[in-house]
């Protein structure tokens, strides 16, 4: 314990001794009592201990073991404590703080060390006298004594002077402000101004000009107006014809003069006026400020006396103690003692030592001592016993009150070796079955025996769990137990894998039957999940019945559990988990591909959803497993609309709601009827209309690129809707977003024809070039006419035009086919 500067536990006078203090180093076993003894008929006997092992740990019968001779003696030996004394001269700087105690005595600054130093002597005899006391005590530990401060000081020296530093006073002058309070402005160094900070002037005094930003010009817009021929290009009857009139139009440039309001994009700045600096702000341009260090108080605290005014030293001895233990053999003791002492530590020996008694206590050099030894008589009590077993004779040796074996001779040992034989011959055996044999039962007796003797289920636990020393390491040799180890685990890997060979293909079997039955009733879907449930009550079923067969073979529920958990830990039953699961889920698999998909026969279509469709009555019908609204799409986009209106019909008898936008559309347009095209009076185009608006609607809600298109030209021409060309051109843009190669068309014609909006050449050649990406021909022909006529180019450019609608004319587009041939529009 290290004492206080300030407490005194000892005077040099009294002759009464202070209590052992506490330790500061880590703690010792716990203290052994000496003078202790064994009753004869209370310790327990070799044999007694040997049969108990025996039969808790084996499966053999104690009386195995027979006895041929026992000696039990008491061996002597002598444990030494030696304890280091050391007297230590501690000195500590003070300060008019310090508070003396009743014992401390106050002496001259040159006699404080000699003092102190006077008394080492006198506290080392005085440690050693409570020392031996202390040895001498009743009931005396015989490690009671532990390491640390043994002695503590009884008085110190000590010495108190002026502090020279503040002479007394407790405070000295500030170094930063020399006790005038104030410092010169840190900010500006007394020059009370500093650089301006404002932004884009940082000192320079100029800053950017907000008129040019900077850059010495400013931009001027000039309009001119220049006339211009525009096409108008009317379409009837699959031909069209252009006329052209002339528009006044402005055109727009750009002048650049010089600014009139800086000089090279630089003006003064408004925050210093084009000084550069700025009156500081720290001192308030005062070019001084209240002192930092003593923050104007003009004087600091004196660190060497701590403001006491006061200082000077104080010195004193602490005794301090470092035990030390060995132990001894008398020269004729036996060579097992000896290998015992080396075994067990002096604690260990003191502690399983039959009796422990306090013989002499030694002071050395009793003018100065510097150790103080203490001779402990022990006695060690050791069995040495004779044994036979299966005929053969085993010599065993156990010491101690609590008898550890010192060595079992491989009396244990030898009784499971030859389990463990019969167990490694029966692998053997199977290794010769052949690949495809699932007989367990050969294994499964000598597995049993191994495993009835419950020492070896904990050598094997205490591998796998990693542990550097396995269990029981006093009874059995490593050697012994990596054997069983690899005996056990092989047999488990085979009791698992043979059953699964005889389980795989009836679970398999199973999986496959339900995933086909409930096919059957609900398609693939439920099929998938009714396999692998199936699947998964396999997997609980054999591990069940691996439980039940080492349940019988081992002989109960606890031992099959603790020797699947062996199993689990050793991953000895992955192979045949593999066996069970894989064959099961493959034949799942096989199935929810295998199996044709399953569809409900179509329903009568809803006769309110369809009051206002029309059917053509003659279009031609399609298997209702082939109708899909992806189908039908292509159909219409190759240009087989009556065969995709036919298809959408079908969709719409079934109630598919994805078939609303497209048909619509095609509805709203006039398209997929049979028969010859006819130019639609405007009593029938307006009950197309009526009739496409409901099923156009009902795509909207569904996001269609169809319904979107159809709805924005509807709003854009007011067909049974306010025109709102906004929101017409939005719907539109939506769609073409979507990849709609209709509403891409129809917003390159609304901008290059201008209606109800600006014409726009550059906005309609970008719609129609999306839409022939597409592979729509007639916006190819669109894209050939407005490079003819220089629609959103510098010039006509009748080349590309000409190889525009070659490309079309490929396609069948009619004008393109007629343009070509006369070599005009």
């Amino acid at each position: 314990m290290n004492p206080s500067t300030d407490t005194a536990t000892d005077t040099a006078g009294s002759a009464a001794l202070p209590d052992v203090p506490e330790p500061t180093v880590t703690a010792a076993p716990a203290p052994i009592k000496l003078d202790k003894e064994e009753s004869a008929q209370d310790s327990p006997t070799v044999l007694g201990k040997l049969r108990t092992l025996v039969q808790d740990k084996t499966r053999f019968a104690p009386h195995d073991i027979t006895p041929l001779g026992e000696q039990d003696v008491l061996q002597e030996f002598s444990l030494q404590a030696n304890y280091a004394l050391e007297a230590r001269f501690e000195q500590r700087a003070i300060n008019g703080y310090f508070a003396p105690s009743g014992n401390d005595c106050r002496c001259g600054a040159q006699e404080v060390g000699a003092l102190a130093h006077a008394q080492e002597k006198e506290r080392l005899r005085r440690a050693a006298g409570k020392l031996d006391a202390a040895l001498h005590q009743a009931g005396q530990a015989y490690n009671g004594v532990e390491a640390g401060v043994y002695l503590p000081h009884a008085v110190k020296y000590w010495h108190l002077d002026t502090c020279n530093n503040c002479t007394g006073r407790g405070r000295i002058s500030c170094h930063t402000c020399q006790g005038s309070t104030t410092e010169t402005c840190w900010s500006c160094h007394g020059g009370r101004t500093v650089s301006c900070d404002a932004y884009g002037c940082y000192g320079s005094g100029k800053v950017s000009c907000s008129y040019c930003s900077g850059s010495g010009s400013v931009a001027e817009q000039v309009t001119d107006y220049i006339t211009v021929q525009v096409p108008t290009t009317t379409y009837r009857n699959g031909s069209s014809h252009t006329s052209y009139h002339s528009e006044t139009r402005p055109q727009y440039r750009t002048l650049h003069r010089s600014c009139h309001h800086c000089s090279y994009g630089k003006v003064s700045c408004n925050t210093c006026h084009g000084s550069g600096n700025i009156h500081c702000g720290t001192c308030r341009a005062s070019g001084s400020g209240t002192c930092r260090t003593c923050s104007g108080a003009g004087d600091l605290r004196c660190n060497p006396c701590d403001a006491s005014g006061k200082v000077g030293n104080a010195a004193w001895v602490d005794v301090h103690v470092a035990p030390g233990y060995s132990v001894s053999l008398p020269k004729q003791a036996p060579d097992d003692a000896r290998r015992i002492r080396d075994k067990e530590s002096v604690h260990s020996l003191a502690a399983i030592a039959s009796s422990l008694a306090l013989a002499k206590v030694s002071i050395y050099n009793e003018d100065q001592p510097q150790e103080v030894d203490a001779l402990y008589a022990a006695k060690l009590r050791i069995v040495r016993l004779d044994a036979a077993c299966n005929t053969q004779k085993h010599h065993l040796v156990a010491y101690g009150t609590d008898l550890r074996w010192l060595t079992l001779d491989d009396i244990v040992e030898k009784l499971l070796r030859g389990d463990l034989k019969a167990l490694s011959d029966a692998l053997a055996g199977s290794a010769d079955d052949g690949l495809f044999s699932a007989h367990v039962q050969g294994l499964l007796a000598p597995l049993r025996d191994v495993a009835a003797s419950e020492l070896n289920a904990d050598v094997i636990e205490s591998i796998l769990s990693g542990e550097p020393d396995h269990a029981h390491v006093d009874v059995v040799s490593n050697d012994y137990a990596q054997n069983v180890r690899t005996c056990v685990l092989g047999a488990l890997r085979q009791v698992y894998t043979r059953l699964a060979k005889q389980f795989w293909w009836k679970s398999a079997l199973a999986a496959l039957a339900a995933a086909i039955a409930i096919w059957f009733f609900a398609g693939r879907g439920m099929a998938a999940v009714a396999g692998l449930l199936v699947t998964g009550a396999g997997y609980w079923l054999f591990k069940r019945k691996v439980k039940a067969v080492l349940s019988a073979a081992l002989g109960g529920e606890q031992q099959a559990e603790r020797a699947m958990r062996i199993a689990s830990k050793g991953r000895r039953n992955q192979l045949a988990h593999v066996l069970i699961l894989a064959p099961a889920g493959l034949a799942v698999l096989a199935a929810s591909y295998g199996l044709p998909v399953r569809v409900r026969p179509p329903s009568a279509p809803p006769q309110s959803a369809l009051a206002s469709v029309p059917v053509a009555p003659h279009a031609p019908a399609l298997p209702a497993q082939d109708a899909s609204i992806q189908k039908a799409v292509k159909l219409y986009e190759n240009g087989d609309k009556v065969q995709a209106l036919a298809m959408l019909e079908s969709l719409l008898g079934k109630g598919d709601a994805s078939a609303y936008g497209l048909y619509g559309w095609m509805l709203l347009m006039g398209e997929g009827q049979p028969g010859p095209v006819t130019v639609p009076t405007a009593q029938q185009r307006a009950a197309r209309q009526v009739a496409a608006k409901p099923l156009i609607g009902k795509g909207l809600v569904k996001g269609d690129s169809y319904a979107l298109a159809a709805k924005g030209v509807m709003l854009a021409e007011g067909w049974q809707e306010p025109r709102n060309m906004a929101r017409g051109l939005d719907l539109l843009k939506q769609a073409a977003h979507k990849g709609n190669a209709q509403a891409m068309h129809l917003l390159g014609l609304y901008n290059v024809r201008g209606v109800q909006m600006p014409v726009n050449h550059k906005e309609a050649r970008k719609w129609f070039t999306l839409a022939a990406d597409k592979g729509s021909a007639g916006d190819i022909y669109n894209l050939g006419l407005m490079d003819w006529e220089g629609a959103g180019l510098k010039r006509p450019d009748r080349t590309s035009a000409m190889q525009r609608w070659k490309i079309a004319a490929a396609m069948g587009e009619e004008r393109a086919i007629k343009a070509v041939a006369q070599g005009k529009p």
